[in-house]
């Protein structure tokens, strides 16, 4: 009885500590394409504001007179050669967008850590090149207006890059002209991105953005920048496709063979016996293999003429002259195959082989 009462103070004393958990909502990002795209909402203003759809790729562009205005990240402008290319492109009227922080795509926006971001070398150098300083800092940058072609901005960005203009002023957006074009900075990306696009006046930058360019196709390239074997199959494919069809033919060619190979075949299909058999009389003749196999040919050959003879009651007459009337062969092809030692060359031996193939059907 004792027992069965603590059993019903612990059942009742679980049952009054349930309705005492503490329940937390941790807000952990979207769902769908939007939580693997964070550029989705992006790509959808510019389609619907624009009405040309922003193409996003991870290659680096064939750049042209098609493309109007091309977003970059930093990724992909790591080497002076993609630097020259995308100044000599915005000379001739291109709008280069360059996105400093927050660009890469693997960023998870709910994450409050924040890591030193390492620009290249050769990008601080292009930028610095023209009035600008640019270099990486430790610690988050927050900015609260942001001036795009003389007109003001309510923002909210960060990011752990500076950028400072000729009058060594910290601007999270930074335009100026390059020949018949324009480069623009970002220090932060996240305007852009699902989650922020909508604060403040972000909208209405981009939109200001997307309006200052010339008409043509609109462009983000993220990714892992230039891609050596991307860049090699896009630039190189014949090369590529030529290397790989003298790769195949050498290996078609000098593949090690064993045993005979027939090549052809007649019309039904079937192998020619006379050929196939003279191939594979080729092939024991060169691994030195004639004496196995026809001295077994020559032994049934004269057991069965002997045996022939033994019933017929011709024991008396001689066995070669019997092996010619009952084989149809010539006698001097009957005695090359009964007692020839060794052929000279692998025709006779494939022919002493028929031979003896002949004799052995006439006496069965």
């Amino acid at each position: 009885m004792t027992w069965r009462c603590l059993m019903c103070l612990l059942t009742v004393s679980l049952l009054t500590q349930c309705d005492q958990g503490i329940e937390k909502e941790r807000e952990i990002g979207y769902l769908g394409k939007a939580r693997t795209n964070p550029f989705l909402a992006m790509e959808r203003f510019v389609e619907r504001q624009q009405g040309c759809p922003l193409v996003v790729q991870s290659l680096w562009p064939n750049l042209d007179e098609t493309q109007s205005m091309i977003f970059f990240s930093t990724a992909q402008l790591s080497t002076r050669i993609a630097l020259q290319q995308v100044g000599h492109w915005v000379e001739y009227g291109g709008h280069a967008v360059i996105l400093l922080d927050r660009d890469d795509v693997q960023l998870n926006d709910w994450r409050t850590a924040n890591f030193s971001r390492q620009l290249p070398a050769a990008l601080i150098e292009w930028t610095n090149k023209r009035g600008l300083q640019l270099k990486s800092v430790d610690s988050e940058q927050s900015h609260a207006l942001a001036t795009f072609r003389g007109r003001n901005y309510q923002v909210e960005m960060g990011g752990m890059v500076t950028l400072h203009d000729e009058k060594d002023r910290a601007q999270p957006v930074i335009s100026r002209e390059m020949g018949d074009g324009t480069v623009t900075w970002i220090t932060d990306a996240s305007m852009m991105r699902n989650r922020w696009i909508d604060q403040k006046q972000h909208i209405d930058l981009i939109c200001d953005l997307l309006n200052f360019r010339r008409e043509g196709s609109i462009l983000l390239v993220r990714g892992a920048g230039i891609s050596f074997w991307g860049l090699l199959w896009l630039k190189g494919w014949t090369v590529l496709l030529g290397i790989a069809v003298a790769i195949a033919s050498w290996l078609l060619t000098h593949l090690p063979r064993f045993g005979p190979m027939q090549s052809e075949l007649r019309d039904d299909q079937i192998r020619a016996y006379d050929h196939h058999l003279q191939m594979i009389g080729d092939f024991h003749w060169r691994t030195d293999r004639c004496a196995s196999l026809i001295e077994p040919l020559r032994t049934e050959a004269h057991e069965l003429c002997y045996h022939w003879q033994l019933r017929h009651g011709r024991l008396d007459e001689r066995l070669f002259d019997v092996m010619v009337a009952r084989a149809q062969l010539p006698a001097d092809r009957v005695e090359r195959a009964m007692t020839d030692p060794r052929a000279r060359d692998p025709f006779i031996f494939t022919r002493i082989v028929a031979d003896l193939q002949s004799i052995r059907k006439a006496f069965l």
